[in-house]
């Protein structure tokens, strides 16, 4: 049995399986546990980051800068936005001067979102913030450790956008 930290708290004595995936219940339990608590502490390096901005706003503007220039419909399967949550953050970003939009070279029914100078300073301040943190973070794991959890993380971040994908795909059939 692999050893617990005392925040994941106790084990139920005598563990049932899951009729889905054959994981037992407290495993499981532990498992949403680490999640919540991983939830709350990312949500607190996130408040470090994006002082001036909302979460949601930083969200958008990373992605931007990932692909340089964005669509909405990129933005809004990306992000698991709504369009109305995804415009009115849109425009709060365009109103502060940090995103601009332009008309799509070949196709003028789409409008591309780019980060403008305000924009990119804002991003590199949040990269710069969050991988000073990581870094830190990163220092308490043990380096060979280092490459299974981005590996991990990936895993289990495929496998739940798989989960929402198929379930988004039986709602609409």
């Amino acid at each position: 049995m692999r050893q617990r930290s005392s925040w994941a708290g106790s084990l139920v004595q005598n563990p049932t399986v899951t009729a889905d995936s054959g994981m037992k219940k407290p495993t499981l339990r532990s498992f949403r546990k680490t999640l919540r608590t991983f939830e709350r502490l990312n949500q607190l390096l996130n408040t470090r980051c994006c002082t001036e901005i909302t979460l949601a706003q930083c969200h958008v503007l990373l992605e931007i800068e990932e692909y340089t220039e964005a669509t909405t419909i990129l933005l809004a399967d990306n992000l698991k936005l709504d369009k109305s949550t995804l415009s009115r953050t849109i425009d709060r970003l365009v109103d502060t001067g940090m995103v601009e939009r332009r008309s799509h070279p070949s196709d003028r029914r789409f409008t591309l979102l780019v980060l403008s100078e305000k924009g990119k300073k804002t991003c590199d301040e949040i990269n710069r913030i969050s991988d000073d943190i990581h870094k830190q973070v990163f220092q308490e794991i043990t380096s060979v450790r280092h490459e299974q959890i981005i590996d991990h993380m990936e895993i289990y971040v495929r496998a739940m956008a798989e989960y929402y994908r198929k379930r988004d795909n039986d709602l609409l059939h």
